[in-house]
């Protein structure tokens, strides 16, 4: 059986595709919630899928299973799965999403899966979103960074000059799916939201927002985030709150806004009505084992755990759960 399941094959035209893969490069989840989110907004519909027997450990990522409101139990597997969405309104691109989980086993054999469904939908341009951890402050604006590969990103881009990564190391899925494209001449860009290592929560919708921000400088669609906005001014309050009696945290957090300001002179200081959302009790929970971290730096920066959600963008409806997220990975 092919692993590349299509339920329907979309007439798409200049088509720009946007990926985002849980596991590794997907910190406090922010990446592939951006793609959901966005699937949400423009009502994308699914039209593929990518069956996963082949490319996972399932002792390592276990399938999940719940109760349907009737009571019937439901098993789900690790979900990569493409949406669609048609430009209706002019001769701007059509857009697929595609939101995977980091694979196991055939990283090429998935990759040129991807490329299929590109080659299908007549894409023009892939970007690729991912989080990471990173010694950034949460008091101050998300950090992004953009890189591409290729010189140019196509025509009507000529104004974004992306430099190529300097990154050298071990990699994650979405070098190898960006490989696979630049080979077969698709232009190529990735935007890199960075969140605070110290606050290892999901969700985090501050960066989740500020990926889907920056990304409208390439895809021409309205996004309206204030559900990101709301959830981010209660992220703070609460975030503010938990660290309020833990001094070494405050104080590194301290050091981090010193070394933010004299690098970004004129950035903005975020406040509880300026940005996002977990609960304090998770919070806590991480802050009260950083006695076993490094005694340099109140936390220790580790990967985020693998994590995929079950939903489709087409069940968004409850909004609370999706978005207040799990215990933090420490």
């Amino acid at each position: 059986m092919d692993s590349l399941e299509f339920t329907e094959r979309p007439e798409l035209r200049r088509t720009i595709m946007l990926t985002a893969f849980a596991g590794w490069p997907d910190a406090s989840e922010a990446a592939t919630r951006a793609i959901r989110y966005l699937a949400d907004q423009l009502s994308a519909t699914k039209f593929a899928s990518i069956d996963p027997e082949e490319f996972y450990n399932f002792v390592e990522q276990r399938p999940k299973v719940r109760n349907g409101s009737d009571g019937e139990r439901i098993l789900s597997w690790p979900e990569n799965q493409f949406y669609a969405w048609r430009n209706t309104s002019g001769d701007g691109p059509d857009i697929v999403l595609f939101r995977g989980v980091e694979p196991h086993f055939k990283w090429r054999s998935y990759s040129a899966m991807i490329y299929e469904v590109a080659e299908a939908c007549n894409v023009e341009l892939i970007v690729t979103l991912g989080a990471l951890l990173d010694a950034v402050p949460h008091t101050r604006p998300v950090k992004i960074t953009r890189s591409s590969q290729t010189k140019s990103l196509g025509p009507g881009l000529e104004h974004l000059q992306f430099e190529p990564s300097s990154y050298q190391g071990p990699t994650g899925i979405m070098s190898i799916v960006l490989d696979r494209m630049t080979q077969a001449g698709i232009p190529t860009a990735s935007y890199w939201g960075h969140t605070p290592h110290y606050v290892q929560a999901k969700p985090n919708p501050n960066v989740t927002r500020a990926l889907l921000e920056a990304v409208t400088e390439i895809v021409p669609v309205e996004i309206d985030t204030e559900r990101l906005i709301r959830r981010g001014i209660d992220f703070t309050r609460r975030l503010t709150k938990a660290l309020a009696d833990q001094d070494e945290v405050t104080k590194y957090v301290g050091e981090l806004e010193e070394h933010w300001d004299k690098e970004h002179p004129d950035s903005e200081t975020l406040t509880e009505d300026s940005d996002p959302a977990p609960l304090i009790a998770e919070l806590e929970a991480f802050l009260r084992q950083e006695a076993g971290s490094s005694p340099d730096t109140p936390t220790a920066s580790r990967e985020p755990t693998e994590s995929t959600d079950d939903e489709s963008p087409d069940d968004e409806s409850d909004d609370q759960d999706q978005d207040e997220g799990t215990s933090p990975s420490v």
